[in-house]
C-alpha cells in the first residue's frame, strides 16, 4: 500500500509539472523564453536564379513556392521536446531534395541556410559553416506538390 501512495504522489507531481510547463508556453511574458527558446530558420537564395521550396509545419508546407534570387524566407517555432524541421528544395532538375533545416543537434536559435546552384547547403551560426547534402526519400513524388509552381 505504501508503494501505491508513492506512485500516486509521483504521478500527481508529474501532472502538475506538465500543466505548469504548458501554462508557461501559453501565458505571454511568463519567463518561458529560456525554457522553450524561439528558433528562427532563414533560407537565403544566394544563387543566380529562383529555387522552389516548401518547409514542414509552416504556411508554405503544402506545395512548392518560389524563392527568387537574392531573397530570403524566414519561419520560426518554439523549441519544445525534440523538434525536427525539414525543407524541400528544387534548385534545378539535377539538384532537388530534402534537408534538415533544424534538429536538436543544430544547437542554433538563428539558423541561416545559404542556397546556391550546387546540391549542397551551408548553415552558418556563430561563424561556423556546415555543409549538408540534399536527400530524397524513395516514396516521394514531386508531382504531388507542384500546385503553387504552376
Amino acid at each position: 500500500m505504501a508503494t501505491t501512495g508513492k506512485t500516486n504522489a509521483v504521478a500527481a507531481w508529474a501532472a502538475t509539472a506538465l500543466v505548469g510547463a504548458i501554462l508557461c508556453i501559453l501565458i505571454p511574458g511568463s519567463g518561458a523564453v529560456g525554457m522553450f527558446p524561439e528558433v528562427e530558420i532563414t533560407l537565403a537564395n544566394d544563387g543566380q536564379s529562383s529555387v522552389w521550396f516548401m518547409c514542414q509545419l509552416t504556411h508554405k508546407g503544402d506545395s512548392l513556392y518560389e524563392l527568387p534570387a537574392n531573397s530570403t524566407y524566414r519561419f520560426s517555432f518554439t523549441h519544445m521536446a525534440f523538434p525536427m524541421r525539414w525543407c524541400y528544395l528544387y534548385i534545378h532538375p539535377g539538384s532537388h531534395g530534402f534537408f534538415w533545416a533544424y534538429t536538436v543537434r543544430s544547437r542554433c536559435t538563428k539558423c541561416f541556410w545559404s542556397i546556391d546552384r550546387h546540391p549542397s547547403l551551408y548553415r552558418n551560426d556563430i561563424g561556423r559553416w556546415e555543409r549538408q547534402k540534399l536527400f530524397m526519400p524513395p516514396s516521394f513524388n514531386i508531382s504531388n506538390f507542384l500546385v503553387a509552381a504552376t
